[in-house]
């Protein structure tokens, strides 16, 4: 592969927002959802139901600070965030709850990939 398909390739790839550093509290907060590219952004998010209403729940796309470290990737061609240990961590239309809690961007010294002044701040991931 020369270095232009690379390039190509890769731009393909969503982005995420990553945290620069291991934070100093876990918060404990629990976001359930699915694993979604919001195509908007082309960003990987997680699409969680919210209740803005008494039984109203509408999805919203939410944009999560993984660890340091994580990222995503095509493997046989199937896109897979990947953790900090090289391990698939999920794929897009995963049920997943991300640990963690809202945290605004500028305390955090980071950009979201999403654009949006809060994230929710990781710190696991589980499967269901």
């Amino acid at each position: 592969m020369n270095r232009d398909e690379k390039r190509n390739r890769d731009a393909a790839l969503p982005g995420l927002t990553v945290q620069l550093k291991v934070p100093t509290v876990a918060m404990q907060a629990a976001l359930p959802g699915t694993l979604e590219i919001d195509a908007s952004t082309n960003c990987l998010v997680v699409r969680s139901p919210m209740s803005f209403a008494p039984g109203v729940d509408t999805l919203v796309d939410i944009d999560v600070a993984w660890p340091p470290g994580w990222s995503v990737a095509l493997l046989d061609g199937t896109l897979a965030l990947i953790d900090a240990n090289g391990q698939v961590a999920g794929r897009p239309g995963d049920e997943v709850v991300v640990g963690g809690g809202f945290k605004d961007t500028s305390r955090m010294g980071i950009v979201s990939c999403t654009g949006k002044g809060r994230i929710f701040e990781a710190s696991e991931l589980e499967r269901t």
